[in-house]
């Protein structure tokens, strides 16, 4: 790719993006590499004055159909906070295989944030593409790339669930109790030091022994967790794991595992990119199992009668669930994904207790850790639901009486002396930078006219042109914080600031809403002595407006 002639006067803080799908380890990448596709556009940004290197981004064995990837979202949050203005890839497939999601980050995401892309290998710069041939091309690339992708995803699990139909295929990790056979492949073998808790979990079941109580069994007796026994075994690493305990979900999975009768289990969690099916929890009708193919933990007796109690206890539960319904309207998690223990950090769990005395359900919170850990992490953190509820309505309340005095001064200060001058004193600043930028780039284009004509030597040359580059991106980064400031500045006093649109879907309402919660609140934490704190969306829009409103009725107020 030609790089732009130095008409343009904007620097840029640039991102370079790089992904492998499969985790780099040496193996034949097609020249893919991490280390490749670094070096590739490093050696673009740093032949290019005008892309100032912020930081490199690495999404290492992560699929490109999918944009939940780590780094890419760390990317995209330092994209939406200013940090990075223009993002330098190897070619789109690095980028991303999805077409149509692709499209969208190029035709309209990054427009809208004033993003430069730029794909090395495609000749591809959204900074000086303006013709129709050139955008045009991109989407049918990425089309190409999301076809490349399905075609590559359907040959896989066509293999997969071929291989699946004759048992010679395994999961990637053995399930608690097995071992993958070193004699025979594609085949477990019991681990005896763990096989033992997995028969006293199915007698205690079929005993009718609560999960809480097999669990403090468990613990008490110092039982190896899955997760602590993946670590004895070298299949995990993470130190995390080595001081897991035994909790609810686990118990359950292994409980309703036809692993270990005997069986190969497939289909539990499955997913599917040319279907267009998303990774989810199978229904068991929709496992594909395979009887006989290792040898049992547990008899088919046994198991067979575990799952009867399960199902047993299933219709129950719905029994009670359908003849409880009208007590249940209205006692819902108002605030799901929003709520966590300010201590250990776990969701707050949402439960529903029927108050006799008052004749009526009630829903109330318990710390998430708490109840996983059964008692011995974290503490109870109890508290009702209608508390947080009338604590987050008081905060907003609290906020909408700012905004109104923050609208006063507004009002005040509007159309009078203080914006005018304002105003005035950034558009001077702004002229004044434009006119400084444009000499000191005629300068600088003279310079090489100088070295062609013998007037400078190479040396002088080099020194003088990294002296005008050095105070072009200087004054480049002044002109945009200008800019950015007389923005913001504009936006206070055309009321655009996010936060005073925000908070007055508060107006005339008398309790919390669920619009409220859905736009304003941002976390709940919850401390062990049932204080509540609140954290609300558009804080640095509050702050920002608040300290620009004190510093200009400080400096004009009384005029």
């Amino acid at each position: 790719m030609k790089a732009p002639v130095d008409t343009a006067v904007r620097t840029f803080s640039t991102a370079i993006y790089v992904r492998l799908s499969i985790e780099n380890s040496g193996k034949d990448d097609a020249g893919d590499s991490i280390e490749n596709q670094t070096g590739i556009c490093r050696e673009y940004v740093e032949a290019r004055p005008y892309l100032n290197l912020y930081g490199i981004y690495s999404d290492n064995g992560e699929k490109g159909w999918k944009f939940d990837r780590p780094e890419f979202t760390r990317l995209m949050d330092d994209v939406k906070s200013g940090k990075v203005n223009c993002i330098v890839v190897k070619d789109l497939s690095r980028f991303g295989r999805d077409y149509i999601e692709t499209g969208n980050y190029l035709e309209k995401i990054f427009p809208f944030l004033g993003v430069r892309f730029i794909s090395i290998t495609d000749n591809f710069d959204s900074f000086t593409c303006d013709d129709a041939k050139s955008a045009l091309m991109i989407p049918l690339k990425n089309m190409v790339n999301d076809v490349y992708a399905k075609d590559i995803s359907r040959k896989i699990i066509t293999s997969f669930r071929q291989r699946q139909e004759t048992g010679d295929f395994l999961p990637g990790n053995p399930p608690y109790g097995y071992i993958k056979s070193k004699e025979r492949q594609f085949r477990y073998d019991v681990d005896e030091k763990v096989a033992p808790y997995i028969r006293m979990l199915f007698e205690w079941k079929a005993e009718g022994v609560s999960h809480a109580e097999m669990a403090r069994r468990l613990n008490e007796m110092g039982a190896v967790t899955p997760a602590r026994r993946k670590i004895e075994l070298g299949i995990w690493h993470a130190e995390k794991y080595k001081h897991t305990v035994w909790g609810g979900r686990t118990l359950i999975d292994i409980l309703t595992n036809p692993v270990y009768t005997g069986a190969l289990v497939y289909g539990k969690i499955p997913k599917s990119l040319y279907e267009g099916i998303r990774m989810h929890r199978a229904p068991k009708e929709e496992w594909r199992i395979l009887e006989g193919m290792h040898e049992p933990i547990v008899s088919k007796e046994l198991f067979d009668k575990v799952q009867d109690i399960f199902d047993q206890n299933r219709k129950i539960v719905h029994e009670k669930y359908e003849a409880n319904a009208k007590n249940r309207e209205g006692i819902v998690n108002r605030f799901r994904g929003k709520i966590i223990c300010a201590d250990c950090g776990k969701n707050m769990r949402y439960t529903r207790g029927y108050s006799k005395k008052h004749k009526k359900m009630y829903g109330n919170y318990t710390c998430g850790g708490y109840i996983d850990s059964h008692r011995t992490r974290c503490s109870l953190h109890y508290i009702y639901a209608s508390d947080v509820e009338a604590a987050v309505y008081a905060v907003i309340q609290e906020q909408l009486k700012q905004a109104a005095d923050m609208e006063e001064v507004m009002e005040r200060l509007k159309g009078g002396t203080g914006e005018r001058n304002r105003l005035e004193a950034f558009n001077v600043r702004i002229s004044n930078l434009m006119q400084e930028i444009t000499k000191t780039n005629v300068r600088r284009q003279g310079l090489y006219e100088n070295f062609v004509f013998g007037m400078l030597d190479e040396s002088e040359y080099q020194y003088a042109k990294k002296e005008y580059d050095e105070r072009m991106s200087g004054l480049n980064r002044e002109l945009d914080e200008a800019k950015k400031e007389k923005k913001q500045f504009e936006t206070v006093f055309s009321r655009d600031n996010k936060w005073l649109k925000g908070i007055h879907i508060a107006d005339d309402v008398s309790e919390i809403t669920d619009e409220m919660i859905s736009r304003l609140v941002e976390v709940v934490k919850i401390y062990e002595d049932s204080r509540v704190e609140v954290v609300l969306n558009y804080t640095d829009d509050r702050e920002k407006l608040a300290e620009l409103l004190k510093e200009l009725e400080a400096e004009y107020g009384n005029r």
